[in-house]
């Protein structure tokens, strides 16, 4: 993989430690230099934030969530987990060793929730079913780090026009720093500020820097971050034991660096002209103690997850006829996931029949892609009506390759005896996209009416390269090309300056992955027993006729505004179709077939095989609603309570949909801002035997998932002190009762019975599944 920079400053100092610090003393000889130009006192940092530089929405959905910089380090957020923490109806799907698949908004989740940063697309995930309790490979959409971003608008709803596929039933766009965040509004200037961190349940160590300068028509941006930690400390209380029936977490080596740096060039007041580079690894190293047995004797993992972006664009403030802003971007974004898997295992199939051996599973999943993008923007305003009017177009080629790698020891030796490249889960596949889009809000003057309504168009063009490592055996594959319309209605009511109430209507949809359209084809030969030939049976196939997943958002909504109280309550009903689900299929129905393995011939009616296929419909409904009460000008109570609730078209509930939830937290300022404490309590009830239930085809009722959850309260406690005008300090105290819990979006990826390469749960073994006891947050900042 290619590495722009290694620059790593752990904590116990490197030579890249030092690189570091030669960062910190020459940024700090910038602004020695600068303040010694100016006469009197040094120039203050904090709160220098430019307007235009300012995080805004991008997306006109009504039930968006604009989370500030902020926000972000008022409530230490360090991972996606904490992002979420205080939003109902909005989490993390976890799925162990391979960390986030993503986030669930509305019952729905993975691929199914867009992301993006900057408004470029995050990469799809590769998670073949077949595979997942094996746990040796399971393709994430690429790393970010917190500390990076300005902003993230979480969006609950169907908005495929803001985030592009994915945005079935919400997004979640990230938004990184620039320059003006942290600079003057005018003139040269220099910041510098440095951030070190600590966090208990994972013993996670974290150190960031940032600096930001302008000189003349020149401003730069520069953040690096590094993490490291270990096994989350969960609330399991057992013996460090081995097996399914292990109570405690496996231990983990953890780390992470990402770095972020930004140029712009203002050539005048009207045309600016960018760069951006990021540059994100993790790396993770796992003694899986949960899945040794009898036979695998040991388990250890080297997990890699990198993204790298080069990006240029380019800001005209043109004022014309035509459009008042113009942007374009151009980017290049890889994104590589890795897993490698070592263990030593009793088997008779050891090499020259030497037992026990290593053998290992190195798989790793890469996606290469070029976009550039266009937006326009115009603000129109006539003797009758005003309109902002947003249009803009866009393009990529994306290319996706696979690779499986398993190697075999002669005993416990490094020898290397042999050597199998598997067959490619997936073909290399370039993947050609555009799109185009309009949007635009109309508020006719001297009314109380405000309207909004868009429409996009996205085409796809997917070429599948065949060769040694992906046979098509079945000859299904083939080229696919498909286009897809989305458009949003909505409409605002103003009764009076305290009171509006709004309908919204939209649409959203998801492009088939590259998994979904091609995901291994799989033959084998029988004997049709009436003619006595062979022929070849279909075991696994691809369809490359799938068409994308649909979505309708219909949302009412009220809020209530005045001095002392805010209140927005939203009633949605979301429905989905075209849902992409493998099924099990039957051809040649009339032909008896006798297939034969080891001595043992067996004979079946017609051709039983698997295939994705458009099957699914889902309805997901509920209401929402949060809100603010200012008791007096020093203390305020925010509140916030989601509901979901799924079905299936044949009666099932939906298994991914979230139990309710709900927040409450007061929050104590004082007049001079120095300081702020706040208490928060959260809510959560619990999954039901009945919220599982699974139909089969023939009537058959089972238990969709072995664990359920149990209702659970938290109370935290955070607070942060600005000890002088550089030197600021957070901390915070999660879960103070201590409580043992589960979360359903961990738990219901779960399988129940003994360890080993296929893993699962014995005995007490769902206590490693718990969420952390009580523990402890602190972080301290420092502006130069």
């Amino acid at each position: 993989m290619k590495q722009w920079f290694s620059c790593k400053f752990p904590y116990g100092f490197s030579r890249n430690t030092l690189l570091m610090a030669g960062v910190f003393i020459a940024s700090a000889q910038v602004c020695a230099a600068d303040t010694a130009v100016q006469s009197g006192e040094p120039k203050k940092k904090l709160g220098k934030v430019v307007v235009t530089a300012q995080a805004e929405k991008e997306s006109s959905h009504p039930s968006s969530k604009l989370v500030t910089r902020e926000i972000l380090d008022d409530q230490q957020v360090t991972d996606m987990d904490d992002l979420v923490r205080y939003i109902p109806g909005v989490s993390v799907s976890d799925i162990g060793r391979f960390g986030a698949t993503g986030f669930s908004i509305r019952g729905l989740d993975g691929d199914r929730v867009a992301m993006t940063v900057d408004g470029l697309a995050m990469g799809e995930t590769l998670d073949p079913l077949s595979y997942q309790a094996y746990d040796f490979f399971r393709s994430t959409r690429g790393g970010l780090d917190i500390d990076a971003l300005k902003s993230v608008e979480i969006i609950k709803g169907a908005d495929s026009i803001a985030s592009g596929s994915g945005g079935l039933s919400g997004a979640v766009m990230f938004v990184t720093k620039d320059p003006a965040d942290y600079l003057a509004a005018q003139g040269d200037d220099t910041f510098l500020s440095v951030k070190t961190g600590y966090a208990s349940e994972n013993d996670e160590a974290l150190l960031s820097a940032t600096l930001a300068n302008r000189t003349g028509a020149w401003e730069s941006l520069l953040v690096l971050t590094q993490r490291q930690s270990n096994e989350v400390d969960v609330q399991g209380k057992g013996e460090n034991i081995t097996g399914g029936a292990r109570e405690i977490a496996d231990p983990l080596d953890a780390e992470s660096t990402n770095g972020l740096f930004k140029l712009h060039f203002h050539a005048s007041p009207s045309h600016r002209l960018g760069i951006v580079a990021e540059h994100y690894r993790a790396n993770s190293q796992l003694d899986n103690l949960s899945r040794v047995d009898a036979s695998y004797l040991t388990r250890t993992t080297d997990d890699d997850n990198e993204r790298d972006r080069i990006g240029v664009n380019y800001q005209w403030l043109a004022e014309s006829r035509w459009f008042d802003t113009f942007n374009w971007h151009y980017d290049y974004q890889n994104t590589y996931n890795s897993g490698y898997t070592l263990m030593l295992f009793k088997s008779a199939t050891c090499p020259q029949a030497v037992s026990p051996c290593y053998r290992s599973e190195d798989r790793y999943y890469e996606q290469d892609s070029h976009s550039t993008r266009v937006k326009f923007s115009k603000n129109i305003a006539s003797a009758g009506l005003e309109q902002e009017l947003v249009y803009g177009a866009g393009a990529e080629v994306r290319d996706v390759s696979y690779a499986s790698i398993d190697t075999r020891y002669l005993g416990e030796s490094d020898t290397v005896s042999l050597v199998e490249v598997d067959p490619d889960f997936v073909p290399e596949t370039s993947v050609t996209h555009w799109h185009a889009y309009v949007h635009d809000q109309l508020s006719p003057r001297h009314s109380a009416w405000t309207f909004t309504l868009g429409a996009r168009a996205d085409n796809y063009q997917y070429s599948p390269t065949l060769g040694a490592q992906y046979q098509d055996a079945s000859a299904t594959v083939g080229d696919v090309s498909f286009t897809q319309a989305t458009w949003q209605l909505g409409a605002d009511y103003q009764f009076n300056p305290q009171q509006h109430a709004g309908i919204h209507l939209g649409t959203g949809f998801r492009a088939p992955s590259t998994e979904n359209l091609y995901y291994a084809t799989v033959t084998s030969v029988a004997t049709d027993v009436a003619a006595g030939q062979d022929v070849v049976l279909w075991d696994s196939v691809a369809n490359p006729d799938l068409d994308a997943e649909e979505s309708l958002n219909k949302e009412l909504r009220y809020g209530f505004s005045n001095q002392f109280l805010q209140v927005n309550v939203a009633i949605f009903h979301d429905d989905y179709s075209n849902f992409i689900e493998t099924q099990t299929l039957t051809r040649l129905n009339d032909t008896v077939f006798q297939a034969c393995s080891r001595g043992t011939c067996t004979t079946a009616t017609g051709d039983a095989y698997t295939m994705p296929v458009n099957t699914g419909e889902v309805v997901v409904k509920g209401f929402e609603i949060d809100g603010q009460w200012n008791l007096d000008r020093n203390i305020a109570l925010r509140f916030a309570y989601s509901y979901n609730d799924g079905e299936k078209k044949n009666g099932d509930p939906l298994l991914s949909i979230v139990p309710h939830s709900g927040v409450i937290g007061v929050e104590y300022q004082p007049d001079d801002r120095r300081w702020a404490a706040s208490l928060i309590m959260t809510r959560t009830g619990s999954k039901k035997p009945e919220d599982v239930v699974v139909t089969a085809a023939n009537g058959t009722q089972t238990q969709g998932a072995p664990f359920l959850t149990d209702a659970f309260t938290l109370f935290d406690l955070q607070g942060r002190y600005q000890l002088t005008p550089a030197l600021k300090v957070t901390l915070g105290l999660y879960n103070i009762t201590d409580e043992q819990y589960w979360r359903w979006q961990r738990v219901q990826f779960v399988t129940e019975g003994s360890g080993g390469a296929r893993g699962g749960v014995t005995g007490d073994g769902i206590n490693r599944y718990a969420e952390p006891g009580r523990n402890l947050k602190a972080s301290m900042s420092y502006t130069f």
